[in-house]
């Protein structure tokens, strides 16, 4: 349904009385024949009412306003486009003869797995593959996964007796499901007995609740499994065991329509929940479809959720008659997303342009609901609302929004503690909330286990949490060599490793798999006897780098920080030939042969010598594998993981992660270091090398401009996403006038040209208009500014306070806005000097957006300054600043 058409259904349902086409178009300032159309296409729809006199009058089934019908499969946004597979799988799974297929669905965090188990559920109803009372029963098996005790009693029921404090038999989920379905979220969690009992069950269809030692129990239940892990981790038994195999794809493998879609449902059915119209703009919602989530559907959910919640304490402590919400009340996570507006599909982009500015969504619209949907309930918005009412109570005292969201302790906010403050060697190493979260592990670590552990050890850990945390995220995991050996040797570190690691699930929003735990608790014995952390096979780091002592240095330095001495260095002097170093490192391996049992890794400082490690490996039989462009922080990294007992192929893995990692934070501060200085105006020059091209281009460019205060900067493009991220740097503190590169680059408007366009004479006209632009505007102007005496000085002035303002604001606008409000205050101070009497405003109309009054006071605050060197009054300060901002 179109836009224009859903806001013509909206308005009827939430009118009191029928209304005709002539109200509808006055209402909603839509065309009236366009009306007339939408409402005979509705009518012909079955979803409105209309009366046979003159005028023709209109309305929906009041008893149909607030209707929220069970989710099922054709209420899934994407059945007919990324859900068709998937869904066609689930019905064959419930339609299977006697009893259905036990199936396992597999998808990332908030792909909607918990959801697509209810569809199938409802769907075997209504198929009658499954009897009316057919019970639904969900489980998360992460919740007990660290008590295997307490797990297998929730699941197969609990006999008197069984245990302190067993006073009763208690059912299990099996027994609850009987005859229905038992839904297992992250089944992966189960641990290994508790897999045992479950395949015993679905071979057999029998059980024993936790106690019993004679009697067998029968029951009929279809299992569903859901899991984040890939399907190739599983084992065959499971394989053999639950055969549908059913994945769900990611949020950003979904269609742009698709997304549109799941917001558009979200948001209709917050407006019925608060039973009032939400207005957002259409950048926001542009903005919305285009970010980036980790969480998928569930994360953008529970950040449509926030904004809502927001919107909806401004519209209980004002006179708002709806939610409003704009791009500037989005986190700066989801503004972003319009960063990426350039590579919106020219079809979609063109549905958006016909949308209004602003979208509304009325309450009243029929919306789907699913059981286990955490964001349904009202928590937020009756804090929200008591804590308005308990406020005003005490005087209208205002509301410190972020404080309240906070106070709200529930599942759509996440409270993070304000950054640690470092200033030793840590600070640029490791990122904050890893710090934070390894100071808490050890804190309890050192009251539970009565040790005191050093901080070198926490240094270890938090470096160590933030290589797996970026591990998981990209679905890489690492298998530890000998789980089972450090379960049973240390199994007082490792059930406290199982609960700590719950703290920073939680914390990461990520799944600990079992043998991550297993490296925990190698952490926490580090101050026990040396053997119990001593690894006698380990990987050889081996650093290779140019220079008389550049190797040594640097392994040096990592030696200290990690307090091993584990790795050879390297040095090598640039005038040594890559065969005299080919043969140094063989002589290296022959001799350590029989100590380089699990491999050697070669880290180098240049991609010429990446081929050594494939070249030794088929000459020695040694696995080798090779890391260029390497640095201290890469190096830190290999000589910890192998210190720990890491394999090759593991430690290589994490290293490529962490390498990109690296590169990006390198760009954002090599492009710190580069706006230090005072240029105001700059051409951006993107290359791959900084050689070549690139050094063509900037000659070019010197040569043709007459402002030499433009500075030309060069960015290395070693990828799209790291670029924009140098470039996002450069432009908070310089006016990038152009991007001039070999590949093609669109960011915030900025304009582009090619090499080709600088290269050749006859394209670049446009180019010389651009960068010649502002500069050109004192000249132009100069016969109409009678009362000024240094324009061009004034000019400048001006152009400082815009950007200020800007920054103050923290807002971006476009070149032509800003040469129109730098003409506007220019005129104005000519019209002050010229008469120093005001200069009347027509007054702002509830139509056009009114600015806040803290933006209003900053804007005054930056024009002082021109009041104090002019000798002028803005008199009419309130209307007068409302049009600056």
């Amino acid at each position: 349904m179109t836009s224009r058409k859903q806001q013509v259904l909206n308005l009827i349902k939430i009118s009191d009385s029928l209304v005709d086409a002539t109200y509808i178009s006055e209402q909603l300032g839509i065309d009236r024949s366009n009306v007339s159309r939408y409402l005979t296409e509705l009518y012909k729809d079955g979803v409105v009412n209309r009366t046979d006199g003159r005028p023709v009058l209109y309305s929906v089934d009041k008893k149909q306003v607030t209707q929220e019908d069970l989710v099922t499969f054709d209420s899934l946004v994407g059945k007919n486009e990324s859900l068709v597979v998937s869904i066609k799988q689930g019905k064959a799974a419930m339609l299977y003869p006697p009893n259905g297929l036990h199936a396992l669905i597999f998808g990332e965090s908030g792909t909607g797995k918990s959801m697509f188990a209810e569809c199938m559920y409802e769907f075997g109803l209504s198929s009658d593959s499954l009897t009316p009372d057919a019970p639904f029963v969900s489980f998360n098996c992460a919740d007990y996964a660290q008590n295997p005790q307490l797990l297998f009693g929730h699941i197969f029921g609990v006999k008197q007796g069984a245990f302190t404090g067993a006073d009763e038999d208690k059912l299990g989920l099996i027994a609850k499901a009987d005859g229905g379905v038992l839904f297992l979220d992250e089944i992966h969690r189960l641990p290994p007995e508790g897999q045992e009992m479950l395949f015993t069950f679905i071979d057999k269809g029998t059980y024993r609740p936790l106690g019993e030692n004679k009697d067998t129990y029968q029951a009929t239940v279809q299992i569903i499994g859901a899991t984040t892990e890939k399907e190739e981790l599983f084992l065959d038994t499971f394989k053999r065991r639950i055969p549908m195999f059913i994945t769900l794809p990611s949020l950003q493998e979904r269609t742009l329509e698709e997304r549109y879609d799941i917001i558009s449902l979200f948001l209709s059915q917050e407006a019925n929940r608060l039973s009032t119209p939400i207005h957002i703009e259409r950048e926001a919602i542009l903005a919305f479809i285009l970010y980036k989530t980790t969480g998928n559907i569930g994360q953008m959910k529970r950040d449509l959720k926030s904004v809502c919640a927001k919107s909806f304490l401004h519209y209980r402590t004002t006179d708002a008659k709806h939610l409003s919400i704009g791009v500037s009340d989005l986190p700066l996570t989801i503004q972003k997303g319009l960063l990426h507006i350039k590579e919106l599909p020219e079809k979609f982009n063109a549905t958006m342009e016909h949308f209004d500015e602003e979208v509304i969504y009325y309450p009243g619209q029929a919306t789907v609901v699913w059981r286990q949907d955490v964001t349904k309930d009202m928590d937020v918005y009756n804090t929200i609302d008591d804590e308005v009412t308990s406020q005003n109570l005490d005087g209208n005292q205002p509301i410190d929004l972020e404080h309240l969201i906070k106070k709200n302790l529930n599942q759509y906010f996440d409270v993070y503690v304000d950054e640690l403050s470092r200033n030793d060697i840590h600070q640029n190493l490791v990122q904050a909330e890893c710090w934070e979260i390894a100071e808490e592990v050890y804190l309890i670590a050192e009251e539970k286990l009565g040790r005191i552990f050093n901080d070198k050890a926490k240094f270890t850990f938090a470096l160590h949490l933030q290589s797996t945390v970026e591990r998981i995220n990209k679905n890489q995991t690492i298998n530890h060599p000998n789980l089972n050996e450090i379960r049973k040797k240390y199994l007082r570190e490792f059930q406290l490793a199982i609960e700590l690691s719950s703290m920073i699930e939680k914390k990461f929003d990520i799944d600990i798999p079992f043998d991550e735990i297993g490296f925990m608790t190698m952490f926490l014995t580090t101050n026990l006897s040396e053997n119990s952390v001593i690894h006698q096979d380990k990987v050889n780091i081996l650093l290779l780098m140019h220079g008389k002592s550049t190797a040594t240095s640097m392994l040096e330095a990592v030696q200290e920080l990690l307090g091993v001495s584990d790795g050879v260095a390297f040095n090598m002097p640039l005038s040594m030939e890559p065969t005299q170093i080919y043969e140094q490192i063989k002589q290296y391996v022959q001799e350590k042969k029989n100590s380089l049992s699990k491999g050697l890794l070669i880290l180098t400082d240049m991609g010429s010598l990446e081929r050594i490690g494939v070249m030794l490996t088929r000459e020695t039989n040694i696995q080798i594998k090779t890391v260029s462009f390497t640095s201290t922080m890469v190096v830190l990294e290999a000589v910890r993981m192998a210190s720990n007992g890491k394999g090759l192929n593991d430690i290589y893995k994490s290293l490529k992660i962490s390498f990109e990692t690296i590169i990006q934070r390198q760009f954002e501060e090599v492009i710190d270091a580069s706006i230090s200085g005072t240029y105001n105006d700059v051409i951006v020059v993107a290359c791959f090398t900084g050689e070549g091209v690139a050094n063509v281009l900037n000659d070019k460019l010197q040569g043709m401009l007459q402002d030499k205060s433009i500075k030309i900067i060069q960015l290395q493009f070693f990828n799209k996403r790291n670029f924009l991220t140098s470039l996002a740097g450069l432009s908070k503190e310089n006016n990038i006038l152009a991007v001039v590169g070999t590949v093609k680059v669109m960011y915030n408007n900025i304009p582009f040209f090619s090499a080709y366009d600088i290269l050749n004479d006859n394209h670049i006209d446009s180019f010389r208009r651009i960068v010649a632009k502002e500069n050109h505007v004192a000249s132009s102007i100069e016969k109409e500014l009678k009362y000024i005496s240094n324009i061009a000085e004034l000019q400048q002035e001006v152009t400082v306070l815009i950007q200020s303002i800007i920054d103050v604001l923290g807002i971006r606008i476009s070149f032509e806005v800003k040469q129109g409000i730098l003409l506007h205050i220019i005129f104005l101070v000519n019209h002050l000097l010229q008469s120093k009497v005001d200069l009347s405003i027509r007054e702002v109309t509830k139509e056009q957006s009114c600015p806040k009054d803290d933006d209003i006071i900053m804007v005054y605050n930056e024009l002082k300054v021109l009041e104090d060197k002019y000798e002028i009054c803005f008199s009419n300060k309130d209307d007068r600043v409302k049009y600056f901002v």
